[in-house]
């Protein structure tokens, strides 16, 4: 007869055997039942699949490098070693790593925040605020270089010349933007600026560039704002937290001046149909009184007085062209105001400032504002009005 095992015996033959030959593996499963213990913050779950399934350990010091929350029902992909436990005969995976199956860490993050936010209320559209008919003072919140600032200018100078820019530049990508753009959100609700609209806005890139407007800290920071705000990042086809939180999503930064700025063209039309009605309507008025004062001198009690009859229809006559003299001169100075706005956006743009003698230095495509960043050796370009000098920095 064989010599008999103990189950200790058996165990711990089982526990070597299974440990060196699976001391790296890799399993894709659906997480079941996970918790974590509140004192040492270590977690225990299931990892199923199927028609099978193993338990799961992960301790807390590698849980804190997960790069998102675990839930139930979330398939995952691990790694780790599988593992014996002695006292009850049975194994389980020692969870080293592990990440998202089939959905990337930051299209997590954004469910996940997504969520939280929208059961906060955040996204509620009571809370959406109308944006002002006629805006004056708008600010944007954006980089102070790159397309975007102009391309905004450039719409609201076509379409709304009188409202009046305010820029709160701040980076829109990478280390410390979430803090600039926050910080650009609170300078721009100061009262002494008093802006009627604030849009937050960045061009076009993919999720990463884009992802400050998924943190948390720039959510937040848009529904406080006092200010209505316009959400204008990335193109038609990205969404980001910031664009349900805000007021207003707008598709593009020039869909968002094109959406929040009238055209003065169709004002321009709409003043000459209201002169058009305003014209109709004391021609029709003045109509009716002379009919009513033809049917007074008509009458029998007033044919003999035929000279107050007389009176009053030069006096309606005069009003008459008091009224259209009015409406003229009101109406000519709506025009010349626009105008004079028009001329002014058009005597201070870049070509104009040139035109009279300024000039500014390039160092590559970029616009050298501080003469720190110039080091000796360096190649400039300065230009003029009439074209570029290339220079060396001594």
């Amino acid at each position: 007869m064989p010599n008999p095992l103990t189950i200790t015996e058996l165990t711990r033959d089982l526990k070597s055997l299974v440990e060196n030959e699976f001391r790296n593996v890799y399993l894709i499963g659906e997480i079941s039942n996970f918790k974590r213990h509140i004192a040492s913050g270590h977690c225990y779950f299931i990892l199923k699949d199927e028609n099978s399934q193993i338990s799961a350990t992960l301790w807390s010091s590698r849980f804190n490098y997960l790069t998102f929350k675990p839930e139930d029902g979330q398939k995952v992909l691990v790694k780790g070693r599988i593992t014996v436990y002695e006292p009850r005969g049975t194994y389980q995976i020692d969870v080293s790593g592990m990440q998202p199956f089939g959905k990337g860490d930051l299209q997590l993050k954004f469910e996940q925040l997504k969520d939280k936010l929208l059961k906060e209320g955040l996204f509620e559209e009571s809370h959406k605020r109308l944006l002002r008919e006629f805006p004056m003072r708008v600010g944007i919140v954006t980089s102070e270089t790159g397309a975007v600032i102009e391309d905004f200018k450039n719409v609201t100078k076509k379409r709304y010349p009188v409202a009046n820019l305010f820029l709160f530049p701040a980076n829109v990508q990478g280390s410390g933007s979430i803090e600039s753009v926050c910080k650009a959100i609170e300078q721009a609700n100061k009262p002494e600026y008093a802006l009627d609209i604030l849009v937050i806005a960045r061009g076009g890139g993919s999720i990463e560039d884009l992802w400050t407007f998924n943190e948390e800290a720039v959510a937040r920071a848009v529904y406080k704002s006092r200010v209505p705000t316009v959400s204008a990042i990335g193109h038609e086809v990205d969404f980001t937290i910031c664009d349900f939180v805000a007021d207003l999503r707008a598709p593009t930064p020039s869909a968002a001046a094109e959406m929040i700025f009238p055209d003065k063209n169709e004002l321009l039309e709409r003043i000459d149909k209201i002169d058009y009605n305003i014209k109709i309507y004391i021609k029709n008025k003045v109509r009716s009184l002379s009919d009513s004062l033809n049917n007074f001198s008509n009458n029998y009690f007033f044919n003999r007085p035929l000279d107050v009859l007389n009176d009053y229809k030069i006096k309606n006559d005069e009003q008459y062209k008091v009224l259209e003299k009015l409406v003229k001169e009101k109406i000519t100075s709506y025009k010349q105001n626009l105008n004079y706005k028009d001329k002014i956006f058009f005597n201070l743009s870049p070509d104009q400032t040139l035109k009279r003698g300024f000039t500014y230095v390039l160092k590559g495509d970029k616009i050298v504002s501080r003469k720190v960043i110039l080091k000796p050796d360096d190649k400039i370009k300065v230009r003029f009005y009439d074209g570029d000098v290339n220079a060396d920095v001594e």
